[in-house]
């Protein structure tokens, strides 16, 4: 039997398929799922899924490679599994990037790794034969978990909170707001693969375990990593985090500015907009607040439903974004505390911040 070793973000992307994260998946995607997915947000059996699932190899471990074989999988030298190969395709990239990220820039961190990823995608069901567990598995929970923790709690609403960063006050107050009309929050920061700059796994663990042990209520917060990439594809993406919490027992998903955006490729709501285009399918309900800011006579944190002076007084206002905070950490500055909790950044403080360049 041939064998696939796959690279962590492939391993993570097989936990995913075999925990029930990306269900109704059951395995990478064949050609025919992968281009109904990209061209219609839909599987060829009409349920919704929008981010292509595939597994990439190169020509050379292709060669020989028949349709209805099964390959081993194997990470790290461990045998995780296996796979019924029922597709094997190559795609022509630069169109199935346009379609998948709205642009086919390099320059796109999305665009720019699907570029680098092999020359053929074999496609089929997986099975695991064995759980290996990782670095991140401690603070990780799968959905069987999560459904089981919301049972005995008694939850019957529960918000999804997705971010690939450690919490800054506009995020709590996000966070915070939820929490007001919902029985419990799941925050699920994704920690797999990254785009230099960001930060690290352990700084997000870090700021978050320090936020919601010292200032959230008791038994309302829930903190469970989500090994998996950060694509970087906008609305597509917003729609395939939504699916997942679905997954994980979530009736809500807060859908926030710009959410699985990157710097200016799509429009600050448009996240929002696809995935109240699509709320009845998802099966997962649709948080949506007007972006918070810091405004400095209301002296808090708001947004325009609730303060005058952005029209009034625009200068009174700072919008907080993590691409700042990154910049001033990197500068060796603090982000002023109405900015990021003063505790938050020392929980988060290290030589080894961020993913490097």
């Amino acid at each position: 039997m041939k064998e696939v070793a796959l690279n962590q973000n492939q391993f993570f992307e097989v936990d995913k398929i075999t925990n029930g994260s990306y269900h109704p998946l059951s395995g990478f995607m064949t050609e025919n799922e992968f281009y109904s997915v990209i061209d219609n947000y839909i599987l060829p059996d009409g349920r919704l899924f929008s981010m292509p699932i595939f597994l990439d190899i190169s020509k050379e471990s292709a060669k020989d490679l028949k349709i209805n074989s099964n390959v081993k999988l194997l990470y790290d030298d461990n045998l995780i599994g296996e796979m019924l190969v029922e597709s094997i395709f190559s795609c022509d990239k630069k169109k199935c990037a346009k379609n998948i990220y709205g642009t086919d820039d390099i320059q796109h961190p999305g665009v720019n790794a699907f570029y680098k990823t092999k020359e053929v995608f074999i496609g089929g069901r997986v099975t695991i034969k064995k759980r290996v567990l990782h670095e991140l598995s401690r603070y990780e929970l799968t959905p069987s978990q999560t459904r089981t923790i919301f049972k005995e709690k008694k939850w019957n609403t529960v918000a999804a909170f997705h971010t690939r960063n450690p919490p800054h006050c506009a995020h709590e107050w996000l966070q915070r707001m939820t929490l007001e009309s919902y029985d419990g929050l799941l925050i699920q920061p994704i920690l797999g693969q990254k785009k230099p700059g960001d930060f690290l796994p352990m700084a997000v663990i870090n700021g978050y375990q320090f936020l919601i042990s010292k200032y959230y209520p008791r038994n309302r917060v829930i903190l469970s990593a989500l090994t998996t990439s950060g694509r970087y594809a906008g609305p597509r993406e917003a729609l395939f985090h939504a699916l997942v919490r679905r997954n994980y027992g979530c009736t809500h998903i807060i859908i926030g500015r710009d959410h699985a955006g990157v710097n200016n490729y799509y429009d600050i709501y448009d996240s929002q907009n696809l995935c109240t285009k699509y709320e009845d399918a998802l099966g997962i309900k649709i948080i949506k607040y007007k972006e918070p800011y810091y405004c400095s006579i209301c002296n808090t944190i708001t947004n325009k439903s609730a303060c005058r002076h952005i029209s009034s007084d625009p200068d009174s206002i700072e919008y907080i974004s993590s691409t700042k905070i990154r910049s001033l950490l990197v500068a060796g500055l603090r982000p002023p505390p109405y900015v990021m909790r003063p505790e938050v950044i020392e929980a988060i403080y290290s030589s080894n911040m961020f993913v490097p360049e």
